[in-house]
């Protein structure tokens, strides 16, 4: 009896164990599929952003190849941290050629969603209503960041249309030893001591002597110009237009040689040698010089003035139907950690005045830009943006500049010209 007893007890176990090996069969409920390798004991992997539909921005840029190889690794790590959106780069070099294509790709509502463009170009592009205003979105901790004069130029109408990614402006330098001769600790703080010093510098013989370079890139020559200027006003009309620097321009003219030319990657060798007083470069190609040739120069860093030329925004198409995807990769590009990666690598400014404020206190100039420059950034701001005529007038002015620094026609046709802008007239 207790033979079977045990039998039975044997045979429900056994029913049991196999009752237990049968799948759920209920149709009620979902059957699990697939196969993961995580510990039973984490939970199940969940993939919040798996519903949410994919979406393609398209980016236009215009900058060098060795930028945009930059760029595009910065786009890949914004992939990382947001797998539904798929970011498409391409890029124009020239920057004629870009504005010209955007220019006609806006007007017929088919254009990139996001472009980089010459912050001075964004104001005629607002005021044909082909972009969408960054106020349309929540930017307000982007914008607290960024420098007060990179910010100007793009402003229009009680809006702000771009958003700063870095700035090159061109900063004076001038030749530490000729100042030491003439026992000069710093530059010459105004024209009249800069015309002294030139006196002293050129016997009557050597009238024509060359002491200034003035490149053939004509925002270098309108930096080296607004350096001087006794104007308060620090709009882009300022920039050259006045009869001030006009007469200045002309006076200049005696102390350089137009078709003359330096190795800006040894200038403050070339500087001692040709026994030249100043040049005029962009803050990049400063940057890079090897230290044994800063240490022959001297920054002027009273004269950086209109540090906005030569900054690049990122502008987004009023056509654009993926705006705020496309803010969310601007706001990627234009973070500290990218744009102090840039910095390092490039030199041009960044557009963040955080990162100037760390290098008050720690890292390397490799690293960092100034402190110095950053009340630079973020005092007297123009007084109007550039207007919208800006690089049509900026385009003819560089063309007259190549025939004058080219030889082909002097000074005074120069200014007769320029002078003669519709932007003067404004």
């Amino acid at each position: 009896m207790a033979t079977r007893r045990y039998m039975m007890i044997l045979a429900g176990a056994v029913l049991l164990s196999v009752i237990l090996l049968i799948p759920n069969l209920d149709s009620n409920k979902p059957a699990a599929t697939g196969s993961s390798s995580h510990d039973a004991n984490t939970g199940p992997v969940t993939h919040e952003q798996d519903d949410e539909p994919m979406e393609s921005v398209v980016v236009t840029v215009s900058m060098t190849s060795a930028e945009f190889a930059n760029l595009e690794e910065a786009s890949q790590r914004f992939m990382l941290k947001y797998p539904n959106i798929k970011v498409l780069l391409s890029n124009i070099e020239s920057k004629e050629e870009a504005y010209a294509a955007w220019k006609q790709e806006l007007e017929l509502g088919s254009s990139s969603d996001i472009m980089l463009m010459d912050s001075g170009w964004v104001r005629e592009f607002a005021v044909m209503g082909l972009l969408e205003p960054v106020d349309s979105v929540n930017t307000a901790s982007t914008i607290s960041d960024q420098p007060v004069k990179l910010l100007a130029p793009l402003k229009w109408n009680s809006y702000l249309w771009g958003l700063p990614y870095d700035a090159d402006p061109a900063v004076i330098v001038w030749n530490k030893a000729m100042l030491s001769e003439q026992k000069l600790a710093v530059p010459p703080k105004d024209w009249d001591s800069f015309m002294n010093l030139t006196d002293h510098l050129s016997a009557p013989q050597e009238a024509s002597k060359p002491l200034v370079y003035l490149p053939s890139d004509f925002s270098l020559t309108a930096a080296w110009l607004d350096g001087w200027s006794s104007s308060k006003q620090r709009g882009t009309g300022a920039l050259l237009l006045s009869e001030e620097s006009a007469s200045r321009l002309e006076t200049l003219a005696g102390l350089t040689i137009p078709s003359f030319s330096l190795n800006n990657r040894m200038l403050g060798t070339e500087l001692e040698q040709r026994q030249m007083l100043a040049s005029v470069l962009p803050w990049s190609e400063y940057k890079a010089l090897p230290k044994s040739e800063q240490d022959k120069l001297v920054l002027d860093k009273d004269k950086l003035r209109n540090i906005w030329l030569g900054s690049r925004s990122f502008v987004v198409s009023a056509a654009s139907e993926k705006t705020e995807a496309s803010f969310s990769w601007i706001k990627e590009m234009t973070s500290v950690t990218e744009q102090e990666r840039s910095y390092e690598r490039f030199g041009k400014l960044p557009a963040k005045n955080s990162i100037y404020e760390i290098s008050g206190y720690s890292g390397t100039t490799a690293q960092y830009p100034p402190s110095w420059m950053l009340p630079l950034l973020n005092e007297e701001p123009m007084d109007e943006p550039p207007a919208p005529n800006w690089h049509g007038e900026w385009k003819r002015w560089q063309a007259l500049w190549t025939l004058y620094t080219s030889g082909a026609t002097n000074i005074t046709s120069f200014i007769q010209s320029i002078t003669a802008s519709p932007s003067n007239e404004q």
